[in-house]
């Protein structure tokens, strides 16, 4: 077994909608409690960078599928599919449901999956801004900090209540902060 095994395990697990128990996947893994901390860094390390690893496969697809857009018009639409992509996740509906509390600490404060997140939209933001096509109104570092607790608040708060999320409300804010 390896470090990899152990976060395919997770991975799986997280897509089935269930529990990520460390003391289940060392069991599954068939090594020790200790090795598998050791390996991830723990339940909510090893939980942020699995969501962050399929988040990060979202981003690239989405990215690739925009390439025919440019400026805000491209970067728009891609927050708008990554939205889509969120809000129509399963398994991240089923972590937000089982386990609200560490769901919300774990994706919308800073840490593993929120840095990360704002950092990808923030080189997003750049490539535009490099390639001539998006003069952006403010420090691009913060208006990428911006539009993640902007989509944090519509699409977690939403989920959690069991409500349609206000997709469409988040893009015109996103739209403000892109124009």
């Amino acid at each position: 077994m390896t470090r990899q095994d152990a976060y395919a395990a997770a991975t799986r697990t997280y897509l089935a909608g269930e529990r990520v128990d460390m003391r289940e996947l060392a069991r599954e893994l068939q090594i020790s409690r200790n090795t598998l901390y050791r390996w991830t860094g723990g339940r909510e390390r090893l939980l942020q960078d699995v969501i962050w690893e399929l988040s990060e496969k979202a981003i690239a697809e989405i990215w690739a599928a925009t390439s025919r857009r440019r400026g805000a018009s491209r970067l728009r639409e891609a927050l708008r599919l990554y939205l889509d992509t969120v809000v129509a996740s399963e398994p991240l509906h089923a972590f937000l449901r089982n386990e609200t509390n560490a769901a919300l600490r774990l994706l919308t404060a800073r840490g593993p999956f929120q840095d990360r997140l704002v950092a990808e939209v923030g080189r997003l933001m750049r490539a535009e801004v490099d390639r001539g096509a998006w003069t952006p109104r403010g420090e691009v570092d913060a208006l990428a900090y911006a539009v993640v607790r902007l989509i944090e608040g519509f699409v977690y708060n939403d989920a959690i209540v069991q409500r349609d999320t206000a997709v469409d409300e988040a893009l015109v804010v996103i739209d403000l902060l892109l124009a």
